[in-house]
């Protein structure tokens, strides 16, 4: 059964008549609709197929865009993670968000710390100036002129005329009063008073050859040369002349004279003294006080002494440090090596197989004589450790467990105090200088 076009001639001129009065006149016949009509229903099933087409394409499409949208995704993902993982800030945020966010309580007492030391660093600050100011007025007061800067010459000057003035009164057994500047003429010095000769200790002997027994247990007298010059050449050629006192036959003068250096010699041995002599070396064959006593002040230029001072009595060695102070001039050196009785084995061993030693020198006394005797800068250094003799130390792996690391690390630290204490350094060397000369 065929449905009649709604758009035939005949159907348009009922409407016509239905719907338009008899009065009005008939309007003018349109165009055929034909073509309009055709061209509209292309378009209506373009769009369709377009649609359709669209349609299916995405439900072809649909799986591969979410598959490849699901693998970009997780690559995304893993390379963010990675980049966060490895932010130890970004580290923190998520433990603060973790434990629910910030605890404002925390945040108040981090403040509160914050604070806190913010004014114990102010308060330190003024305390720090506070001493500060404290220090500059006690140096001032001191040292008026150059304050803590120049404190240590002062203290040093007025250490200087308390130890001239206990010499003088020691020496005079008078009360006169202290020098008008630091240091000690040479008048201030009298004589020691001798003991009568039946007091007298022995100190050595005509039939002891000392010669052959310092070359069999002290050593290769040249071994030991070298030694000497090596520790003490340098700072010996920037003060001269050059004093030895009791220069035996004159080995190190000759070899300190081969650099040039002007030397002279005390030995009190004639032998000595005469192969001392053959080296072309000055020599005077007396004691060291006595030459010392005769030479102008100031005018040496660095005393020597190697194994010396352990030999003399108290009064006399004190007496020759007290007259090096003189005899040499501003900021000149004195040396004295000695053996070192700190370290046992040597108080045991080579000090007591010396007959003609008078008494051991512990360091620190020697030191203490130095600065009494007058000298400014005495310093100590310490020589010859007796490394043959030294406990060894206990060596683990790095796999050896905890305990057995702690329990070496005992032992050896109580081996060390042990190899110190025992076998330290068997020489020590007292290096001391006078005071410089004073600035106008």
């Amino acid at each position: 059964m065929s449905t009649p076009d709604p758009t035939s001639a005949e159907a348009v001129e009922r409407l016509r008549g239905a719907g338009v009065p008899a009065e009005q006149p008939a309007a003018p016949p349109e165009p055929s609709p034909e073509p309009r009509r055709w061209g509209q229903v292309a378009t209506r099933v373009a769009g369709r197929g377009r649609r359709a087409a669209a349609g299916l394409a995405r439900r072809g499409l649909a799986p591969v865009v979410r598959r490849a949208e699901a693998r970009v995704g997780q690559r995304v993902h893993r390379m963010v993670v990675d980049v966060l993982d490895g932010d130890p800030a970004l580290a923190q945020v998520r433990e603060v968000a973790d434990r629910g966010g910030l605890d404002p309580q925390r945040i108040r007492e981090r403040d509160d710390t914050v604070h806190s030391a913010h004014v114990n660093l102010e308060l330190l600050k003024g305390e720090l100036r506070h001493v500060q100011s404290t220090l500059d007025e006690l140096g001032m007061a001191f040292a008026p002129g150059t304050g803590l800067a120049g404190a240590g010459a002062r203290y040093a000057e007025l250490r200087e005329s308390v130890y001239a003035l206990e010499r003088r009164l020691r020496t005079a057994g008078t009360t006169s009063p202290p020098p008008s500047s630091p240091g000690t003429a040479a008048a201030d010095l009298p004589p020691r008073p001798r003991p009568a000769d039946g007091d007298a200790p022995v100190l050595s002997s005509t039939l002891f050859d000392y010669v052959g027994f310092e070359r069999r247990f002290r050593g290769d007298p040249d071994a030991i040369l070298h030694t000497l010059v090596d520790r003490y050449a340098e700072l010996l050629s920037d003060h001269q002349p050059v004093v030895d006192v009791g220069c035996g036959r004159g080995e190190l003068l000759g070899m300190l004279a081969e650099r040039g250096i002007e030397v002279i010699g005390i030995e009190p041995d004639p032998g000595m003294a005469a192969e001392a002599r053959a080296r072309g070396i000055t020599v005077h064959e007396e004691l060291a006080g006595d030459w010392l006593r005769s030479v102008p002040d100031g005018s040496l230029g660095a005393i020597i002494t190697t194994h010396v001072l352990e030999h003399l009595e108290l009064d006399d060695m004190i007496e020759l440090l007290e007259l090096a102070v003189v005899k040499l001039g501003p900021d000149s050196v004195f040396i004295s090596e000695t053996p070192n009785p700190a370290s046992l084995i040597v108080l045991g061993n080579s000090y007591l197989l010396d007959p003609t030693h008078v008494r051991p020198l512990h360091p620190s006394l020697l030191a203490f004589l130095c600065e009494k005797a007058g000298f400014r800068d005495v310093r100590l250094r310490f020589y010859s450790p007796a490394e043959d003799y030294h406990l060894p130390m206990t060596e683990l792996g790095e796999d050896a467990p905890e305990w057995a690391r702690e329990l070496a690390g005992s032992v050896n630290k109580g081996f060390g105090v042990l190899n110190e204490v025992l076998f330290g350094p068997q020489d020590y060397a007292v290096i001391a200088r006078t005071p410089p000369a004073p600035s106008n």
